[in-house]
């Protein structure tokens, strides 16, 4: 299998989560790009914040974000797979009912609520399903999304690469949550830097030693002197 692309998550895997980018992991985009691979961000970052570090970095210029409810392909076209009523929703019902719970100061979002890691989300989905609301609390470790059951970074990241003529199968994943799991299944080869969960580790193909942006270089050189020379 010759592989084309790869898929980068955002926070986690080359910038820590207050957000600063590891410069390292920014050269190692620009010898992918150079190299001939397309290169996608995928985030639970808002589509303009994913869209604007991918034009500034130098990546192909399509973006996954808020994990997966909305695809950008330039400033003007934004493909959205949700909204953003339930979201909002639940987070009125979350607020009545749990403590702590609070909003995160981040960019627009159009499909999902972020909120502040201040409470258990486990106990918060439970008072989610019993009303029969259907949204998901994900754990980026950034924050806790409220995002619309159904929706994941593969659904986007599936149409996304359908525009650029690739096969999943020719695309490599790297990431550090458990909202990168659905592209994980999807894509031929995954990567986990060394902060992410076990869990999450036991579902890659390759994991780091290193965390964050020094674990995504040290992936990208694993891929070049490992994987590339075998397809």
């Amino acid at each position: 299998m010759k592989y084309k692309a790869f898929v980068l998550d955002i926070d986690g895997t080359i910038c820590d989560y207050d957000g600063i980018l590891n410069l390292e992991a920014a050269n190692s985009i620009r010898w992918l790009r150079k190299s001939g691979y397309e290169v996608i961000l995928a985030s639970g970052r808002g589509p303009w914040d994913t869209f604007y570090l991918g034009v500034y970095l130098g990546t192909t210029k399509l973006a996954v974000c808020e994990n997966g409810g909305v695809l950008m392909t330039s400033p003007t076209n934004i493909k959205l797979f949700s909204d953003k009523s339930k979201s909002l929703e639940a987070y009125d019902l979350l607020c009545k009912n749990m403590e702590d719970v609070r909003v995160k100061p981040v960019g627009a979002r159009l499909t999902e609520v972020v909120l502040l890691r201040t409470f258990d989300p486990k106990i918060g989905q439970e008072v989610l399903n019993k009303a029969n609301l259907p949204i998901n609390i994900l754990d980026s470790k950034f924050a806790l999304h409220l995002t619309r059951k159904g929706i994941s970074k593969a659904k986007a990241l599936t149409e996304g690469l359908q525009l650029l003529g690739i096969s999943p199968k020719e695309t490599v994943v790297i990431g550090d949550s458990e909202t990168d799991l659905s592209m994980f299944e999807l894509c031929g080869y995954s990567m986990t830097v060394s902060n992410a969960s076990e869990y999450v580790k036991s579902k890659a193909n390759y994991c780091a030693k290193q965390e964050i942006g020094d674990g995504t270089v040290e992936a990208v050189q694993y891929f070049t002197d490992r994987i590339a020379v075998e397809t």
